[in-house]
């Protein structure tokens, strides 16, 4: 690039950047600062690798926002997506209407699912979906004739979205603080993070069964003929990815199905290959009722989501229609034509191209790697993972096992180390973590890169905590 065009360069990615402070509302992100602080602006991306605006590379190990299932630059999904533009390019589902690439996916979703599942609810976002939810199970158990069994359990340091239903569902408090969450109805149950058991001597049997009777403990505190359902994701995600330790789901649903309360399961991040299964659940034996999807449903090349409804519940739905009446929930593009044949030709590349394959065998190259490099480093905790979804937790005091007290800030600081390494990872409310989710298409030789550079930008943390005083080796 000569001077001119270098220097006409510059100027463009400054003028981008005064326009994004002056009119962008960025999501999850301190409000204040964006007026002082230029954005990162992304220009193109390719694979498993992203690239900004000057130009520099970085591994996407976070696989966006969990969900670049089928990584970058997919020319199949944009020429499906533009044909499908061009020949039906919106349709709405509303009183019966329908068109071919949503009863088509709807028929493969289906096929897909773990047994027991009947019908398709479509929406925009695992947030949505989690809404939905909500408003399904109230219906069922009105329906039912049970006007007081509408309380929804979910876990502490959970995530299932954002909006008013969905982020009171959520377990972390930096979703609830300021906005008046969460609502009436939302119970907490402990999270199963085995590493972090205040009962350092306690096995994952003796773990599982205090966490079953805990739950127990609950229901029959708040009266079990008030309380509906419970909600989890397979693979704890934004929590730290939190593998549920053995035995678990199958204690869990025996309780729930004492007082006959359904089980959602929260697949937005696990399903279409991340755990190397079309769906993590039956992998950790979860039975669901109903299932929650997005992300990986079109690798986020469109944005759509579903509620995938069990034969039970539906069943009751749609037994008696002069009770039920309208079912009056939906959104303006449930079930668009184009986000279908995007997720069409989505679950069509992962098939064709083994990516679940790919997922088991490369994942467990990837976190077998991890281990090997970081799980004798000063800072890391433990490392975990199952197919392509990892996290590496870092301590304060690794012998101790005792975290970091500003878990924000040293968080924050592990983020940077990352990026100054060209690495995206994701991060943990209240952990310091350094979670991944990178695309299915993740080779062994990008694993070993990925691995490098974690472990740079953990040497590069180390100095910096040594520096200023906020931590120190122990022996």
């Amino acid at each position: 690039m000569n001077a001119t065009a270098s220097a006409d360069a510059a100027a463009r990615i400054a003028e981008l950047s005064s326009a994004d402070r002056d009119s962008h509302m960025h999501p999850f992100s301190v409000l204040g600062d964006q007026a002082k602080a230029d954005p990162r602006i992304m220009a193109q991306a390719s694979g498993v690798h992203v690239y900004d605006s000057n130009g520099r590379e970085f591994l996407d190990a976070g696989g966006g926002l969990w969900c670049m299932n089928i990584g970058y630059g997919r020319g199949e999904i944009a020429d499906v997506m533009a044909a499908q533009t061009r020949i039906f390019g919106f349709g709405h589902t509303f009183s019966g209407h329908s068109n071919e690439p949503l009863i088509r996916l709807s028929e493969e979703l289906l096929s897909l699912a773990p047994a027991g599942m009947s019908r398709v609810f479509y929406a925009n976002s695992g947030s949505e979906a989690n809404d939905t939810q909500i408003k399904i199970v109230r219906l069922y158990n009105n329906l039912r004739g049970l006007p007081r069994k509408k309380k929804i359990i979910a876990r502490h340091n959970a995530y299932h979205g954002a909006t008013i239903g969905a982020g009171s569902l959520t377990g972390l408090a930096a979703v609830h603080r300021n906005f008046d969450l969460p609502i009436t109805g939302i119970l907490r149950a402990e999270c199963p993070d085995y590493y972090r058991r205040q009962d350092r001597t306690q096995t994952q049997e003796q773990y599982v069964a205090g966490l079953a009777a805990s739950l127990e403990r609950l229901i029959e505190a708040e009266d079990p003929g008030t309380v509906a359902a419970f909600i989890a994701e397979p693979i704890m995600g934004s929590g730290g990815v939190i593998i549920p330790p053995a035995g678990y789901f199958r204690a869990i649903q025996a309780v729930l199905r004492r007082y006959d309360i359904l089980m959602i399961a929260d697949e937005v991040i696990t399903a279409f290959g991340r755990t190397g299964e079309w769906f993590a659940g039956p992998k950790y034996g979860v039975e669901p009722d109903l299932i929650s999807i997005a992300k990986g449903l079109t690798s986020a090349y469109f944005p759509m989501s579903a509620c995938l409804v069990g034969r039970k519940v539906w069943e009751v739905l749609s037994g008696d229609p002069k009770q039920a009446g309208m079912f009056a929930h939906g959104f303006t593009t449930s079930g668009h034509p184009v986000g279908a044949a995007v997720a069409l030709k989505n679950l069509e590349i992962i098939r064709r191209e083994e990516l679940l394959r790919n997922c088991a065998r490369t994942g467990a190259y990837l976190l077998q790697q991890l281990r090997t490099r970081l799980g004798n480093h000063p800072l890391v905790g433990e490392v975990r993972g199952d197919g392509l979804i990892f996290a590496v937790e870092l301590d304060a005091d690794k012998h101790q096992h005792r975290p970091f007290d500003d878990v924000l800030a040293v968080g924050g600081m592990l983020s940077r180390a990352c990026l100054d390494e060209g690495l995206m990872v994701r991060g943990a409310l209240g952990k310091v973590v350094a979670a991944g989710a990178p695309p299915l298409v993740l080779t062994t030789a990008q694993a070993d890169d990925l691995a490098t550079r974690l472990e740079r930008a953990l040497d590069r943390l180390a100095e910096q905590l040594t520096k200023n005083g906020t931590w120190q080796r122990h022996a």
